[in-house]
């Protein structure tokens, strides 16, 4: 896995301080910082070739969000994702992702369905060659095509706000041949619902999705 530190470029950043947010955020996420680790201002600053300043705002934007623990003796702690966390970032995406189908089944153009018949397709072969890479891609395509055509931004931005908490675990859950067939074929129900506009069996089968895949997540956490 590549090093956060190396992804690191201040030049390309809209703010300094939203580059080292971003950057360790997704160190998180990823699991480069695990839970514990310590996070000391003087030392990201050194690596990430900063000052200080931005590191400390990006490092209260990570306490806000709760990723990050402030401890006495301690300082600042990565509190990462708990199994109680995942069970809440489910719980919240179903009722996004229930709420956006509704809108999904009423905006999709046919261009999109196209779009969405040929990536499934696509990813059928990919199980097949056992090519996880390529198919996570095509996977996050897919939700992103089928998300984005429900015209509604603000709900969007609050699915995929969700989605990257649980981003380790989709790659790793991916690796498991079983659950791979499972949520290509549940990807292709929900495909099949909206394109029929049947609302209230898109919603079954989305909800259907998620628990499927919110106890595969917890299988991989606790290591089961």
């Amino acid at each position: 896995m590549e090093n956060y530190m190396e992804k690191f470029n201040p030049a390309n950043a809209r703010t300094i301080r939203d580059m080292v947010y971003e950057t360790l955020r997704q160190a998180i996420f990823e699991g480069q910082l695990k839970h514990g680790d310590r996070l000391v201002e003087k030392e990201l600053g050194e690596r990430l070739k900063v000052s200080r300043t931005p590191v400390r705002e990006a490092l209260r934007k990570l306490e806000v969000e709760g990723l990050v623990n402030r401890l006495p003796r301690k300082g600042l702690v990565v509190r990462g994702i708990t199994a109680d966390d995942i069970i809440e970032i489910y719980a919240i995406r179903e009722a996004l992702e229930t709420t956006a189908i509704a809108f999904i089944i009423e905006n999709i153009t046919v261009g999109e369905k196209e779009k969405l018949f040929e990536l499934v397709e696509r990813m059928e072969q990919l199980i097949e060659l056992n090519d996880d890479q390529e198919l996570l891609r095509l996977s996050r395509i897919f939700n992103d095509v089928m998300n984005n055509s429900s015209r509604m931004p603000r709900l969007i931005s609050l699915i995929n706000a969700q989605q990257e908490y649980v981003s380790r675990f989709r790659r790793m859950t991916m690796s498991n041949q079983s659950r791979r067939h499972e949520a290509l074929q549940e990807h292709k129900e929900i495909l099949m619902a909206v394109d029929r506009m049947d609302v209230q069996k898109a919603k079954e089968l989305v909800i259907k999705h998620l628990k499927a895949a919110c106890k595969q997540c917890l299988k991989t956490f606790m290591g089961n």
